[in-house]
């Protein structure tokens, strides 16, 4: 076997492995939320027999744009509970260094570009 095909073989093992440990964990995830009080909101922490134990529990908000702008109004838009995010639009950035690399060096001192890391999926070949 070769060292590449060891590679690959070590690596499906380790994702099955890791699979099994995180269902392992999220089933005790599962007691442990059960057997603790947990806020509707934020964190939780818990003391007993040497252990700290925090449960965090996150809430997720969106925004419906279209209700919204039905809606603002009402409020002062100081009290708007609205924040905006500016972020890079890759799909654009690409773009303009592509096709229009006059137009992206006015801006490209702007955008920092780094790259993520690597993904890899392996499959046994039957």
């Amino acid at each position: 076997m070769s060292n590449l095909a060891t590679l690959a073989r070590d690596w499906l093992e380790a994702k099955r492995d890791e699979k099994k440990a995180n269902l392992r964990r999220l089933d005790i995830e599962a007691q442990l939320a059960q057997a603790l009080e947990i806020k509707s909101e934020g964190a939780s922490t818990t003391h007993i027999e040497g252990y700290k134990i925090t449960a965090t529990q996150p809430v997720t908000r969106k925004v419906d744009v279209v209700a919204w702008e039905k809606v603002k109004g009402k409020l002062e838009p100081s009290m708007w509970p609205i924040k905006w995010k500016m972020e890079a639009d890759a799909t654009g950035c690409k773009y303009l260094a592509n096709n229009e690399p006059e137009l992206w060096s006015l801006v490209a001192e702007a955008f920092e570009a780094k790259p993520g890391k690597i993904g890899f999926k392996i499959e046994e070949d039957v």
